[in-house]
C-alpha cells in the first residue's frame, strides 16, 4: 500500500478524530497540520507554521477550517498538484474551486460526530480526480467511517439526514436514560441497558429491504393489549414520524439557506 502524506487547514475537534484515525490505520505516511490555536497539536500530526507550509508537504489537504473564515484562510495559497478534500458544511464544489488555486482536483465530504468512534457516515462527491486518486480518497474516508458517493444535488440532503441526526439520536437515548433514571435505576445502569438496546436494534434493522419490512419489524414488537403498543400509542398522540421528518427537513432547509449565502 502506497503511503501519502496528509495535511489539514484547520485542526479542531473533526479534523482531530479524521487524523487519530489516518494514523491509526496508517494509511498516512506524515500528517501535517496548521491552525490559529497554536495549542491544537497533538500526537496524530506535525504542526507546521503556516497553511502554506502545510500545502507544500502534503499530497492531499483536507480544508477544516470554518466556512466563513475559508476565504481568509486560503487567500493567495497555491494547490497545484494537490488534492483537496473539504469538510468545509455548506461549501459546494463552485465556491471551493474559487478559493483552491492551482487544483481542479477537489472532494466535498460531509461527515458527522460519529468520527469520534470511526463510525461516521462520511458522504463524498469527487471532482477532477482519477479513478486512482479517488481510490485513495475513499481509502481515507473508510478510516473513519462509511464511504457514501453522493450527487452533489443530495448534500442539503445528507446534511439534514446523517450531519444533525445524532443529536436527535442522542436525545432520544438520553430521554429513555432519564426514565430509567426517574424509576430507580442508577444513570450507568440505566444509560448502559439504552446504548445495548438501541445498537441492538439497528442491527435487526440493517436486514429490512423497505419501509414496509421496517414497519413489519415494528409490528413484531407491538402485541395487541400488550405493554409496547400502549407506547407506542403515545407516540402516535405526539406524530412522532412527523416530527421526527419535520425535524430532519428543517435541518435541510437550513443547509440549503447556508449554502446560498
Amino acid at each position: 500500500m502506497e503511503n501519502y502524506k496528509v495535511g489539514f487547514i484547520g485542526y479542531g475537534n473533526m479534523a482531530k478524530a479524521i487524523a487519530k484515525s489516518l494514523h491509526a490505520t496508517g494509511y498516512a505516511d506524515k500528517i501535517y497540520a496548521s491552525d490559529v490555536n497554536k495549542n491544537a497539536a497533538d500526537s496524530s500530526v506535525i504542526m507546521l507554521e503556516s497553511n502554506a507550509d502545510v500545502i507544500n508537504k502534503s499530497d492531499f489537504v483536507f480544508l477544516s477550517v470554518k466556512p466563513q473564515a475559508a476565504a481568509d484562510a486560503l487567500a493567495g495559497l497555491d494547490f497545484a498538484g494537490k488534492t483537496v478534500i473539504s469538510i468545509m458544511a455548506g461549501t459546494d464544489l463552485a465556491a471551493l474551486t474559487g478559493m483552491c488555486r492551482g487544483t481542479d482536483k477537489i472532494v466535498r465530504v460531509m461527515p458527522n460526530l460519529c468520527a469520534r468512534v470511526g463510525k461516521a457516515v462520511n458522504a463524498y462527491c469527487p471532482s477532477g480526480l482519477d479513478d486512482n486518486e479517488e481510490l485513495v480518497v475513499e481509502r481515507f474516508l473508510s478510516a473513519f467511517g462509511m464511504p457514501a458517493k453522493l450527487e452533489e444535488s443530495y448534500f442539503d440532503t445528507i446534511t439534514g439526514l446523517t450531519g444533525s441526526s445524532p443529536a436527535y439520536t442522542f436525545r432520544y437515548a438520553k430521554a429513555l436514560t432519564e426514565c430509567g433514571v426517574k424509576h430507580g435505576l442508577s444513570f450507568e445502569r440505566s444509560r448502559d441497558l439504552t446504548l445495548y438496546c438501541i445498537a441492538a436494534c439497528m442491527d435487526v434493522l440493517a436486514s429490512a429491504d423497505s419501509l414496509e419490512d421496517m414497519q413489519t419489524t415494528i409490528d413484531n414488537v407491538c402485541s395487541k393489549g400488550g405493554t409496547t403498543i400502549e407506547g407506542i400509542y403515545k407516540l402516535d398522540e405526539g406524530h412522532f414520524d412527523e416530527v421526527v421528518i419535520s425535524a430532519v427537513d428543517a435541518a435541510i432547509r437550513r443547509s440549503a439557506e447556508l449554502g446560498r449565502k
